[in-house]
This record gives structure tokens, sequence and C-alpha cells, in this order.
């Protein structure tokens, strides 16, 4: 989790491993919304200046 200086938990960008699917939140979930599967998620948010650190990091898929 990303913990930012003003004292709040951000929410990451999670990429389900199966069809790249991408949900908004603090903790990957057990099943994807969009396929209905237990997948894996990856965490691809980006931590980067050259993103801002802010949406998807474009080095991760």
């Amino acid at each position: 989790m990303k913990i930012i200086e003003e004292g709040f938990i951000a929410k990451n960008i999670w990429k389900c491993s199966n069809y790249g699917n991408t949900v908004v939140e603090i903790k990957p979930l057990e099943v994807c919304p969009a396929c209905k599967q237990k997948c894996e998620f990856l965490n691809v948010t980006c931590y980067q200046p050259d993103c801002g650190f802010t949406g998807i990091d474009k080095y991760l898929k």
C-alpha cells in the first residue's frame, strides 16, 4: 500500500492477469469484476517522477 504524507492510504491500480482489466482499490480483489474469475492482480500504479506519481506505469504490462 502507498502511504501519502497527508496521512491517508491511497488506492492502487491493479491489473487482472487474465484479461488486463484494471481496478482502483487499496488491495487486490479476490475475484475480478470483469471476468468473474479468481485472478492474480499486478500492481501497475506509477511511483516514478516521469508520470507524476499518478496513473498506470507505462513500463508495467
